[in-house]
């Protein structure tokens, strides 16, 4: 084994120094500034550079400050001693660079660094056009960071870009529920997928035989009985986690278990990447009043229960993948009306394979301008395998298969272009066959089924049931895809709600809409966390949500009169929050149909917004763009201490008809333009024969809500020694939207006193 390296290149003054020192610093690497080295040995010669570097390391972790200034001594360095682990490239603008200079430095300083800046420009072009083809070349943006303003906190930033490249995936699992198939699950994940798990207790037992000087301290707690501080264990991961280049993934077992543990650990490492809970059968996650790691990783769509011994789960929990999933049914059974509304109800890519095919005729095309006569089958699926095998938000439906996959065994090549997603069998009956293999072919309704026409029939029944065969094979073998059978018997309408509460996700909106206590916010907030965890549903705090992506929507709120918090939702256009949603949601690697949205709506809430901000959104916005971009609003949760105005009290606006038009002068032929075609049947439309009312304020989401979905309506009054009223209550309201795909329900949460006394 030799040594693990991680160099940092780039001109002067880009903060390469104190960016090397800190990741060796985080990660219990040895520190090795290149330039002190090597005038430390007095070595000018790059060759003599080259061979004093080699001699000096050893077989531990190194990070390096600095690199060789040519391409001949990286190339020798690469082919004759080792590859590093990365080589990690500080990319600055001159003019950035020569300003850093001018400001960061001393006089004497100046002149040295204008010197190495020369070097490096002499150098760059060459040496990055080595590099990039390197596996481990990666780049950091050094530009415009505002070094020469803000050094300090500019620099950090570079750190945190640095540590995503190095920093390992590390989860964390709770065991204690079942340890029997923990134990069996993290062998599996040990050898099929290189997780290695880490049992902290018996790390810090061994730490303690060795005798180091961690050992000692570590003993001196074990021995009286204490528990080892979150420090020390901290310490003790970190030199687990980076001292072999091989090993970057872990999952952690006996330390963090308590909340403090886990936010220590992400303080001082990273962020965990998940929590895994490992239950028995008809087991579930337990409510509590207060927050803990599991809640905490709920609430961040972090947590992943394993109940049996299939890796599948874990993969699709640890994997991004685009997803994409196929239609499939016999020839003329109606794939291609499904994929489409598919595509443009749920936001679908959609591949019809004709236009496809031609498209692909142009971009796969060997010589520019000369299209391809036929796509073959291999080149599709390596266009398609390329396509996927880089996650994107994008999902892609695929109106059946290709042409020329006409074998079972050509279908099994293809889908090995990915893991599909879903694939969605068309089941109906002969009769109903016939009847839609008539209507695509334009043949009479009346007409009788021929014995050719029953043989040719069979014929595309036999075929899919051979193709059923192999994606049902595939799909075992997959354990994350899911098979849907679609019954088509009925009406088309009816069919579509059928695709509807397949793929449409099903929302559920809490919202305080009067301030109340912080604390007691929060608690309710816990509520909702604890209703996710046990229903298997992705919690979304839509506040928390924009605060992290707020560079995305900062012009909009600088555009507004407001003092309000510029998290708050109601700052923004509802399209562009609910697209920031909606890509978050499509981002997370398990897919949940149920998503409670935790702070919205925002429309009725005012907030601290000035007199003159009357630009906030309305509720019939926010509610149109929930059901366009997500699905559709099954409950509607508003909490207040006070009661909430829920009808709509717009007094009448009586409308008065102006006079009628004075008699024709004689002579007069009341001269007109002639109506337009068919304008003369037309109803004429009078504003005067309607009601209308007068509105000076915006309708609140609740009487949106009421006016236009019509919900069931339920009361339920909690104290803050009661709110498990409410997550007592949801299982008994989700049974009845289990059953009934159309039932919606208004809950008012009415608070009472004493609260949070």
């Amino acid at each position: 084994m030799k040594s693990n390296l991680i160099f940092f290149y780039g001109p002067p003054c880009v903060a390469k120094t104190f960016v090397a020192k800190q990741v060796a610093q985080q990660t219990s690497f040895t520190y090795l500034n290149i330039d002190e080295f090597f005038a430390s040995k007095k070595v000018q010669n790059e060759n003599d550079k080259l061979n004093a570097l080699i001699k000096h390391l050893e077989q531990k972790n190194y990070v390096i400050d600095g690199f060789f200034d040519q391409k001949a001594q990286m190339n020798v360095f690469f082919e004759h001693y080792q590859k590093p682990r990365y080589i990690v490239y500080f990319q600055s603008s001159k003019d950035e660079i020569e300003q850093n200079i001018r400001i960061l430095s001393t006089q004497q300083e100046k002149e040295i660094r204008l010197k190495r800046l020369q070097v490096f420009l002499q150098n760059r072009d060459e040496v990055l056009t080595f590099l990039k083809k390197q596996k481990f070349f990666v780049t950091v943006n050094a530009i415009q960071k505002g070094l020469s303003n803000n050094f300090h906190i500019s620099s950090q930033l570079i750190v945190k870009e640095v540590m995503k490249f190095i920093q390992p995936t590390v989860l964390v699992a709770f065991t204690y529920n079942n340890p029997d198939l923990a134990d069996n699950y993290l062998e599996k994940l040990n050898k099929e997928l290189g997780y290695v798990n880490l049992h902290v207790e018996t790390l810090l037992e061994d730490e303690l035989q060795l005798g180091t000087p961690l050992g000692k301290q570590i003993g001196a707690f074990l021995n009286s009985g204490q528990k080892v501080p979150p420090q020390m264990q901290i310490e003790l991961l970190k030199r687990h986690f980076y001292q072999d280049p091989n090993l970057n993934k872990f999952i952690l077992t006996s330390f963090p278990e308590k909340m403090t543990d886990f936010i220590q650990f992400e303080e001082k490492l990273f962020p965990i990447q998940g929590l895994i809970s490992f239950f028995k059968e008809g087991r579930n996650i337990s409510y509590s009043a207060n927050i803990n790691p599991v809640l905490a990783q709920v609430a961040q769509s972090k947590h992943l229960i394993i109940t049996n011994e299939d890796l599948g789960p874990f993969q699709s929990f640890t994997t991004k993948k685009t997803k994409f999933g196929f239609v499939t049914g016999p020839s003329a059974s109606g794939k291609t009306t499904l994929a489409r509304f598919i595509a443009q109800k749920f936001g679908y890519i959609l591949v019809e394979w004709e236009p496809t095919i031609n498209a692909l005729k142009e971009k796969l095309a060997d010589v520019p301008g000369e299209p391809l006569d036929d796509v073959p089958l291999p080149k599709l699926i390596k266009y398609y395998t390329g396509l996927f095998s880089n996650f994107s938000n994008d999902k892609y439906v695929f109106d059946g298969f290709p042409p020329s996959v006409d074998k079972p065994e050509l279908l099994d090549q293809f889908l090995q272009i990915g893991l599909a997603s879903w694939f969605l069998n068309i089941e109906q009956t002969n009769a109903t066959y016939w009847s839609r293999f008539k209507q695509k072919n334009e043949l009479d309704a009346a007409q009788e089924l021929t014995p050719d026409d029953e043989e040719k029939l069979n014929g595309f029944n036999n075929a899919h049931n051979v193709n059923l065969n192999v994606f049902k094979n595939y799909i075992n073998h997959q354990a994350d895809t899911k098979l849907y059978g679609l019954d088509t018997n009925s009406s088309l309408e009816q069919t579509l709600r059928l695709v509807e509460q397949i793929y449409e996700k099903r929302v559920y909106l809490a919202r305080v809409v009067q301030d109340l206590d912080p604390q007691l916010v929060e608690q309710l907030r816990l509520v909702y966390i604890n209703i996710a965890a046990k229903n298997n549903m992705t919690f979304v705090d839509v506040e928390q949500l924009i605060s992290k992506n707020l560079d995305q929507l900062e012009n909009d709120y600088n555009m507004r009169w407001t003092h309000q918090n510029p998290s708050h939702p109601s700052n923004f256009n509802p399209e562009k929050v609910l697209k920031l949603i909606k890509n978050y949601l499509d981002s997370l690697p398990l897919q949940q149909r149920d998503v409670i949205l935790w702070g919205y709506s925002s429309a009725d809430f005012k907030g601290q917004k000035q007199d003159e901000e009357l630009l906030y959104p309305r509720a019939s916005d926010e509610l149109i763009y929930i059901e366009k971009l997500l699905g559709t609003i099954r409950i509607l949760y508003a909490i207040a201490d006070q009661p909430i105005q829920t009808e709509i009290q717009d007094p009448e606006w009586v409308l008065e008809p102006p006079p009628p038009p004075p008699p024709k002068a004689d002579g007069d032929d009341g001269a007109q333009d002639p109506p337009a075609d068919g304008d003369e049947n037309k109803p004429k439309y009078n504003i005067f024969d309607y009601q209308w009312t007068k509105s000076e304020q915006p309708k609140n989401m609740a009487q949106v809500f009421l006016k236009i979905k019509k919900p069931q309506t339920t009361n339920i009054e909690v104290s803050d020694h009661s709110l498990k009223t409410i997550y007592d209550n949801f299982e008994e309201l989700q049974t009845i939207v289990n059953e009934n795909s159309r039932a919606t329900f208004f809950i008012q949460i009415q608070l009472q006193q004493p609260i949070m006394d």
